[in-house]
């Protein structure tokens, strides 16, 4: 059973639609949509390309390997914090 703390996406995604996305972007499955893609697909005229690539947006910010939140919303470390110079 899913813990309903830590697995709340799911509810979000129709299981009947899982991999929808990918395929209408012909991009194999078990590879990484390109974010050009993504950016492309999110400013379609198709409305429901839009939402599904806005999501995937949505998603992949979250993930910890993108940067995203983790430990209960604390920032993961910004990369590019140590290569700026001070002053």
């Amino acid at each position: 059973m899913l813990d309903s703390s830590t697995k709340w996406i799911h509810g979000a995604i129709n299981p009947a639609h899982k991999g929808a996305l990918r395929k209408s972007l012909h991009v194999k499955a078990g590879e990484t949509i390109p974010s050009g893609k993504l950016d492309k697909a999110a400013h379609s005229e198709n409305p429901t390309l839009a939402k599904r690539a806005n999501l995937a947006k949505t998603l992949r910010a979250m993930h910890k390997k993108y940067g995203g939140r983790i430990d209960g919303g604390k920032s993961a470390p910004r990369l590019d914090r140590q290569s700026r110079s001070k002053g």
